[in-house]
């Protein structure tokens, strides 16, 4: 009889799995929300920018292998995360962005939802190898409780400064004063999107970040094509670059309508009203 019972029990039991520890599911929820993050981005910005792409394939990889529960896991996290900072900041988009919430705000809430998320990643990944090189079970040290709290706050106060922040100028026209009117080019509009000059007037073009532009006559489509062309009794305005500068373009000697855009991104349109 007692064989029979330590061979029933024996047969009736199970090995339990081995629980996914808080520190996993840290990472997978922080580098869950980049990768979904940076796809609804690219969605609402309309188009696919390969740099991000090519992160968000890796962000995505990192959350696999974390998921795989292998024991050196948060080593790719751990390299994959501060390049992809570092990356974006090199560019020098992030920086104007974040201080210039209205120029894209698409971009604003992208990054000020990103960063947090991959600092926390970062930093559960260095707590994770610490506690791998120490043969310690992996658990959340008590200071890091209050840790996602903190970066979910510190993600929706940033969102509403941003949401508040007054937005530059634009969708009605402004007019010039002293024979010059000045439009500001964001990351991807112009600031005034619309100006009103005096027959004679000059036009000041400022590009107050880092990112390019080119500028050229003619105007993007609804459907987001270029369709160049120079009205007549325009300045010629041809492939002219800015970055981090300023141009004049001018006198406009003939009353008319005139458009300007950026060729390098689509639907920045300028449109010039000569009275």
């Amino acid at each position: 009889m007692s064989a029979t019972k330590v061979s029933s029990t024996s047969s009736g039991t199970t090995t339990p799995r081995r629980r996914r520890s808080v520190l996993d599911v840290t990472m997978l929820v922080g580098l869950f929300i980049v990768v979904v993050a940076d796809g609804v981005a690219q969605v609402l910005e309309g188009a696919i920018v390969p740099p991000v792409l090519i992160f968000q394939a890796l962000y995505l990889l990192c959350g696999i292998i974390v998921a795989t529960r292998w024991r050196w896991a948060m080593l790719l996290p751990l390299v994959v995360c501060p390049l992809g900072i570092v990356a974006d900041f090199a560019s020098g988009f992030p920086e104007y962005t974040l201080t210039h919430p209205s120029s894209n705000y698409v971009a604003f809430a992208l990054f000020v939802l990103e960063y947090p998320c991959l600092s926390l990643v970062i930093g559960v990944s260095v707590i994770k190898l610490v506690q791998t090189l120490r043969r310690e079970p992996f658990h959340a040290p008590r200071w890091l409780s209050p840790a996602p709290g903190v970066v979910v706050g510190l993600i929706l106060g940033a969102l509403l400064i941003g949401t508040i922040a007054q937005a530059p100028t634009a969708g009605g026209p402004a007019t010039s004063q002293a024979g010059n009117a000045t439009v500001h080019l964001t990351a991807n509009r112009f600031a005034p999107d619309i100006i009103a000059l005096h027959k004679g007037d000059r036009l000041l073009i400022v590009d107050d970040g880092p990112v390019p532009h080119t500028l050229a006559n003619g105007s993007w489509s609804a459907d987001n094509r270029p369709v160049p062309g120079v009205e007549p009794g325009a300045p010629l305005v041809n492939t002219v670059a800015l970055n981090n500068n300023t141009v004049t373009l001018g006198p406009f000697i003939t009353v008319g309508t005139y458009h300007l855009y950026c060729t390098i991104h689509p639907g920045m349109n300028l449109t010039i009203l000569v009275q």
